[in-house]
């Protein structure tokens, strides 16, 4: 493949136009919204899990997955010019204890999602995943043959496959993505953080490698992607490939501790109902040259930021429990 020529210019969202974020409640979502306050563009904010407010967003409460007519009155209502699908059943665990729910998620709710987009001429942008992939090569670039592993993978790779047949459309691979939960909903990252504090002990593979990518740099890559005119797929990894071990080892290092709690593991020692990939590690030149002004930290660059969201008077903003 050539070198990636920049384009000259970029189309970029007006003020007024509506961002319509499904999954708003999860953990990319929560980081999306805090990304999002202050902003002149209105944003809807969908969430699967019950009303309430985040961010300064009212949450409305709408299941995907449930009646097509709710869905479609609910799309007409919020009358989107882009819209930001981050709702997924998005485990691997979760995906393969319910492969029924994670077909009407991840692949029928999205199915129909990206028709009401097309009935209303309104730009789409999926959040898929580097698990596309089966972990042979790793480097993986956009046009590398994806080949998933998990029912996970596969019900991201089936909604790829619809969401491409859009005249406006972006497909973003995101790689492992990392920071405090901002939902209550603790997730990895926070039982890792418990094992850093010396809390609990945590099992991290050695033999398992990601391109690592912070919440708050994949929030703003993700916005700068929407609101831009690029169609086509776009790999959004850090700018390191790492394994799972030397990530939590940095992250010890990074505030002050000594990981010592953090215990060396293989693939071959954990019994999995699925195959683990072994490398997914993305190549993200491509994004890197088209939007070269999105922050690209690494990992004890983005430590020392703390998480912090742009504006320092947001509701809810703080260093997000870390030391």
């Amino acid at each position: 493949m050539g070198k990636i020529e920049a384009p000259t210019e970029f189309f970029v969202m007006m003020s007024g136009e509506r961002l319509l974020l499904t999954g708003a409640s999860g953990q990319l979502g929560s980081y999306l919204l805090r990304e999002l306050v202050g902003s002149p563009f209105p944003v809807v904010a969908w969430s699967g899990s019950g009303n309430g407010e985040s961010y300064g967003q009212q949450l409305v409460t709408v299941d995907l997955s449930g009646d097509a007519a709710a869905v479609e009155g609910a799309f007409r209502a919020a009358n989107p010019d882009i819209v930001v699908h981050t709702a997924a059943v998005s485990t691997v665990a979760a995906c393969h204890a319910d492969p029924h729910r994670a077909t009407r998620v991840n692949v029928d709710a999205t199915k129909h999602l990206v028709e009401c987009a097309d009935s209303q001429r309104a730009r789409f942008v999926l959040v898929s995943t580097d698990l596309v992939f089966d972990g042979a090569q790793g480097q993986y670039e956009e046009f590398d043959t994806p080949s998933p592993t998990s029912r996970y993978g596969q019900t991201k790779l089936d909604a790829e496959h619809l969401v491409a047949q859009s005249a406006n459309h972006v497909i973003t691979r995101m790689s492992l993505l990392y920071g405090p939960a901002l939902n209550g909903r603790p997730a990895f990252f926070d039982k890792q953080m418990s094992a850093i504090r010396g809390k609990d002990t945590c099992s991290l593979f050695v033999d398992e490698w990601r391109t690592p990518l912070s919440f708050p740099a994949a929030a703003q890559g993700l916005l700068d992607i929407a609101r831009s005119d690029y169609t086509g797929t776009l790999h959004l990894g850090g700018p390191e490939r790492i394994s799972r071990y030397e990530m939590g080892l940095r992250i010890a290092r990074a505030v002050g501790l000594d990981g010592d709690n953090l215990v060396p593991a293989r693939q071959a020692d954990l019994e999995s109902p699925e195959p683990r990939p072994r490398d997914v590690s993305l190549n993200s030149n491509r994004w890197r040259t088209l939007f070269p002004n999105t922050p690209w930290p690494n990992l004890e660059t983005a430590i020392s930021q703390k998480w912090r969201v742009r504006s320092e008077g947001a509701k809810g903003v703080s260093n997000d429990g870390l030391p």
